[in-house]
């Protein structure tokens, strides 16, 4: 069982969905409505989030993050879940309201290649994390990017063969986190029960899945482990952006993923 108090943090399309572990204690979930909240809150040991943390802003740090994006990619094998991830100033000018096409010529100007749908709409929530690990050194190492794919895939010990979005997948899912949590059924039931009372504010901001409940459970779990079993991709790489903060995905597996 887990002594340190850690997060597992999934966004929750308006919010953040956190599934806390604070020593020995049951999860508790909750809403929140940007990550430097929740770190304010306790003194956390890990937080692992599913965001790009380490952000590209020029042809160098381009290629770290592709390198760490590939290696997720490989690992999770299931390379449509990983999303190419915008610039700094891209994810700056999306969290401050701008339109696609704008952050796009932003992102075209600072990497010479344009953006997804997909990664402008994830990228107002890369850009809130980023602009707060860039003002709180302390919370840099603690505060670490992590996939869900990579970690269900390093859990179970194998690759998943359905999509999380369905009933199957779900089960598959709770399936991998048999031996990792005491009791994962319950553990979802729980987290689902207590985001029913999250705070009106917050909830009507936010649009929470059981998928994305699921996805905050095993990154939890992989964040409960000790930091000395937490393996990183890259593997053996100690790659950082251009404002020194760390581009590495976090996960747990009995052997590498590669």
């Amino acid at each position: 069982m887990p002594t340190d108090t850690v997060a597992g943090v999934d966004w929750a399309g308006g919010a953040w969905l956190a599934v806390v572990f604070d020593g020995d204690d049951e999860p508790a979930a909750r809403l929140e409505p940007d990550l430097e909240s929740l770190w304010t809150e306790r003194g956390f040991d890990r937080i692992l989030v599913d965001v790009p943390i380490g952000l590209p802003d020029d042809a160098e740090t381009l290629a770290k993050r592709e390198a760490v994006d590939s290696a997720a990619r490989s690992a999770a094998e299931r390379p449509s879940s990983v999303f190419p991830v915008p610039s700094r100033s891209a994810c700056e000018a999306a969290k401050e309201g701008a339109d696609y096409e704008t952050v796009n010529e932003r992102n075209r100007a600072d990497l010479d290649k344009g953006l997804s749908r997909q990664s402008y709409h994830i990228a107002p929530a890369v850009g809130e994390v980023d602009e707060f690990l860039r003002e709180d050194e302390a919370a840099r190492e603690a505060v670490m990017e992590a996939h869900p794919e990579v970690c269900f895939r390093g859990l179970a010990g194998r690759p998943l063969e359905h999509s999380k979005t369905g009933a199957p997948g779900v089960g598959e899912r709770l399936g991998a986190l048999d031996g990792h949590l005491d009791d994962p059924n319950a553990a979802l039931g729980r987290v689902c029960r207590e985001l029913s009372d999250a705070p009106a504010d917050v909830a009507d901001a936010a649009d929470p899945t059981v998928d994305d409940a699921v996805d905050a459970l095993a990154l939890a779990a992989v964040a409960s482990r000790p930091l000395d079993e937490l393996r990183f991709l890259p593997e053996g790489a100690d790659y950082r952006d251009g404002e020194k903060i760390p581009m590495r995905m976090a996960y747990w597996s009995a052997e590498r993923l590669d």
